[in-house]
């Protein structure tokens, strides 16, 4: 086969596998919503993979082609939200550029996601008891990751005298709790947008953390 007629198929094969990949992902997304919503109403213990299914429209087979059972469904959404934060932590602390607004960056799209999939933390928090030793392990390193991640790049901001932190590891757990607990208290009917929560929230985390001035610190 000509070189130029191959490398033609080899660029259709590769389409077809991400296309698979891409509907795959999709599928297993929208059993995790399902799930989500049905552990968030009923429990783990209350809802089975029959219920799941049928929330779907779909049979017990589409779910178990996706899933190898209710435990690993649970991990799934459970590990949806830590696994960003840890990706978006590293990104934003492994960037070039001011700590300032790599910081502010990744609150807001923290604060986005946490907002979006708030049921998939509600669920996690409610139900991580249930999750199978290795899935537990798996979420445990999510978290390190994220606070090991954030810690470094508010070191970077101290480092090049944008922030005054006297204790890292203390403003890094509140951060971590400041927008983790959103889950619990944000309303889709509030006052603010998911986006102007998320500015709202940059802009919290950035007055904990910037450097004042001489004067203004002399004013209080």
């Amino acid at each position: 086969m000509p070189k130029k007629k191959l490398a033609v198929v080899e660029e259709l094969a590769d389409l077809r596998r991400r296309q698979n990949q891409d509907t795959a992902e999709l599928k297993r997304t929208r059993i995790l919503d399902a799930a989500s919503t049905l552990f968030h109403e009923f429990g783990y213990r209350g809802t089975s993979v029959d219920a799941i299914a049928e929330r779907l429209g779909v049979t017990k087979p589409f779910v178990y082609a996706h899933f190898k059972g209710k435990a690993e469904i649970l991990a799934g959404v459970c590990g949806r939200t830590t696994a960003f934060a840890a990706s978006a932590a590293e990104a934003h602390a492994d960037q070039p550029g001011p700590v300032r607004a790599r910081l502010a960056a990744m609150v807001w799209e923290l604060t986005i996601r946490i907002i979006e999939g708030r049921i998939y933390l509600a669920v996690y928090f409610r139900e991580e008891m249930h999750l199978p030793a290795d899935a537990y392990r798996s979420l445990s390193s999510n978290r390190r990751r994220f606070d090991r991640a954030l810690s470094r790049l508010l070191k970077q901001g101290v480092e090049s005298g944008e922030f005054d932190i006297p204790h890292v590891s203390v403003v890094t757990q509140a951060i971590t709790g400041m927008t983790t607990w959103l889950f619990n208290w944000y309303r889709a009917d509030g006052p603010l947008s998911p986006e102007q929560m998320a500015d709202e929230m940059a802009r919290l985390v950035l007055s904990m953390v910037t450097k004042r001035p001489p004067r203004e610190l002399a004013s209080g």
